[in-house]
């Protein structure tokens, strides 16, 4: 498992990233700001981040992307990836900085800047005292519960698969044990015997509202992936 300086790193990373992602709008939470005042806001971040000693730790593709100035045009590319904030709450929970994990019926809305302390006296050393220790067993549990609500997706993208094949296909592919686990998860309908989102199973769920729940997955899923894993950032393999 990663070490909590590595982690929050790549927290902060993410965070920055996200940040330089969604300047590509023109409106950020209700309200409009100019093309000047968005790639000023770019560039202060990327000086903040060369400050901090951070910008070494970006992906080679985020480094990319942190360089583009913001322009007249919306780079919609570059604005999905603003999608990287799903990854950024089970990190923080994996180090304590966050208590409580977004159910997979939502985007993250909340504002994670705050518990990064980010500033002018933000710190690495300083945020990892306030740090506190997770059990690997949760983290473990977290993991899985991701990789097959990811897995779900993959299912409901590549075939149609209705909610009563599912309980069997859950034993076939990982073991009664996952199948037992999941009833005591609410986001798993054991009558239904499906996984559900806002009280619909997946074959329910119109086709903007998947490709909303696999965007949540696959992103969260890559986190707890990463954080296991040997690999950068942008190598982690979710499929193997």
């Amino acid at each position: 498992m990663k070490k909590k300086d590595e982690v929050i790193k790549r927290i902060v990373c993410l965070l920055c990233f996200t940040d330089r992602c969604s300047l590509e709008k023109s409106v950020l939470d209700g309200v409009s700001y100019t093309l000047e005042r968005r790639e000023k806001q770019r560039q202060d971040i990327l000086g903040w981040t060369k400050r901090k000693e951070y910008y070494d730790s970006f992906s080679e593709e985020e480094k990319r992307i942190f360089e583009q100035p913001i322009t007249n045009d919306t780079n919609i590319e570059i604005l999905f990836l603003a999608n990287d904030y799903e990854c950024i709450e089970p990190l923080l929970w994996s180090i304590g900085l966050v208590d409580k994990l977004t159910d997979y019926d939502r985007y993250v809305t909340k504002d994670l800047h705050p518990p990064l302390r980010i500033g002018p006296d933000h710190t690495t050393e300083k945020l990892i005292e306030f740090c506190k220790d997770v059990p690997e067993s949760n983290i473990l549990k977290h993991r899985e519960i991701a990789m097959l609500w990811y897995w779900r997706c993959i299912v409901a993208r590549n075939e149609k698969t209705e909610s009563s094949q599912i309980k069997n296909a859950i034993i076939e592919s990982f073991g009664q044990e996952t199948l037992s686990y999941l009833k005591r998860y609410k986001g798993f309908d054991m009558e239904k015997g499906d996984f559900v989102v806002r009280g619909k199973t997946i074959p329910s769920l119109s086709n903007l509202e998947l490709q909303r729940l696999e965007i949540i997955a696959e992103r969260r899923f890559h986190a707890f992936e990463w954080l296991f894993s040997d690999e950068d950032w942008d190598e982690v393999d979710l499929v193997s």
